[in-house]
């Protein structure tokens, strides 16, 4: 596999996580549909499987998990389900809780803990595709959210049991297994402007989400929330039953989960990722079946980085699919 190189203007983290949020690359249509999957507490979420040419029933099925702020048509869920596509390769954009299309058909908040919803999807495309192997992709909170979810179903933990025999690979991305720390590191100064960002994507769902829901209105949106731990603490904590923002992120950190993994899986850390510190993996306590990869100067869902011919690429895009058809056994394209 081509390792990464970082762009020779771009050795550095924050300028990474930067440009890689700022600069979208090229988006390709949205051509896709969306399935409605129905969740244990009554409500839903949404999948979107890209559109291609007629593919066979047991063609590998490959679901993507957005982080935090997201959704399925965050510029990075649309560049990898672009490529997977064009490698014949069937791709579930999911839509978290509350995010994206799914906005509509739940009132609860997604967060770390949100194990069972994915659960829910892999399911679907277990009894749709019954012969089909399939692959799971988390970023961010999307990535710390499949940690716990393969854990959880190697133990039997899940509410809504699947095979964990089914799931051929999986992948996580800069997945903030530590959420405690990982909120402690986002209240430094140096980090202010990344919680500003999440902060103002979070505002948006909110009113979105006041609209359409009276608890969310009966929260009170003064003062201002500065942190993201403080907005767990209003929001995320008391809408999705748990006692406290500390009580959250004890009950829902992925990290206690690893050491049970059953199915082959690989995280992609940055050692120069200024959201999710690289120190977070040091001391995890990993199952036989998970391997860390480490890379530097890629930031934060980065990436960007020179081929071998010294061409601007997003690494992380091509990390991904080549991943998934080395597993396959097929030549990438």
């Amino acid at each position: 596999m081509l390792p990464y190189r970082p762009h020779l203007l771009l050795r550095n983290g924050h300028l990474q996580t930067a440009l890689g949020s700022l600069v979208p690359g090229v988006r390709p249509p949205h051509r896709a549909v969306p399935i409605e999957i129905s969740l244990l507490d009554g409500e839903s979420l949404i999948a979107h499987e890209e559109l291609t040419e007629t593919l066979a029933d047991d063609s590998p099925i490959v679901i993507l998990i957005h982080g935090l702020g997201g959704c399925h048509r965050s510029p990075y869920m649309q560049r990898i389900a672009k490529r997977l596509s064009d490698n014949r390769l069937r791709c579930w954009r999911m839509d978290l809780r509350g995010s994206g299309s799914a906005i509509r058909y739940g009132s609860k908040p997604a967060h770390a803990g949100s194990s069972d919803d994915v659960a829910a999807v892999v399911a679907q495309a277990c009894g749709q595709f019954p012969r089909a192997p399939i692959f799971l992709v988390g970023f961010s909170l999307g990535g710390a959210i499949l940690l716990k979810m393969l854990g959880e179903a190697a133990t039997g933990a899940l509410s809504l049991a699947i095979d964990p025999a089914r799931i051929r690979m999986a992948l996580a991305v800069a997945p903030p297994i530590d959420l405690a720390l990982c909120s402690n590191n986002m209240e430094r100064l140096s980090r202010m402007v990344y919680t500003r960002y999440y902060l103002r994507m979070l505002s948006k769902q909110v009113a979105l989400r006041a609209d359409l829901w009276p608890q969310w209105r009966e929260i009170p949106r003064r003062p201002f929330v500065k942190t993201i731990r403080q907005f767990d603490a209003r929001y995320t904590a008391p809408l999705a039953g748990f006692e406290s923002s500390e009580h959250y992120y004890a009950v829902c950190s992925s990290e206690r989960w690893l050491a049970s993994i059953a199915n082959q899986t690989v995280i992609l850390v940055d050692r120069d990722d200024p959201i999710v510190p690289a120190i977070t993996f040091r001391t995890a306590n990993l199952s036989p079946k998970v391997n860390i990869q480490y890379t530097r100067n890629g930031g934060h869902l980065g990436y960007i980085g020179r081929d071998d011919n010294g061409r601007s690429m997003r690494w992380m895009d091509y990390w991904v699919t080549q991943s998934i058809t080395q597993a396959l056994g097929v030549r990438y394209d």
